[in-house]
């Protein structure tokens, strides 16, 4: 049975950049392929703001949000 989870803005940027912020035991809860992601639109919102900014290490808002809509453990009608 897979588990649900819901990340937040930092979480989804953090996972997605690799980010050493990001706990181990999140990291390998986010990496499991039985974990399902839910993806509140507003935490896709903010993530494409703080791209727009650079404030990340991510470069491009469209490949970024390809990316996330593209993995099937992604929930991102919320």
């Amino acid at each position: 049975m897979a588990h649900k989870y819901i990340l937040d803005t930092h979480a989804l940027i953090w996972f997605a950049e690799g980010n050493k912020r990001l706990s181990e035991p999140a990291k390998a809860i986010l990496a499991a392929t039985n974990s399902q992601m839910v993806l509140p639109i507003i935490a896709l919102a903010e993530a494409a703001l703080i791209i727009e900014k650079g404030r990340t290490t991510i470069s491009d808002v469209s490949r970024f949000l390809t990316r996330v809509y593209a993995d099937s453990r992604n929930d991102a009608n919320v």
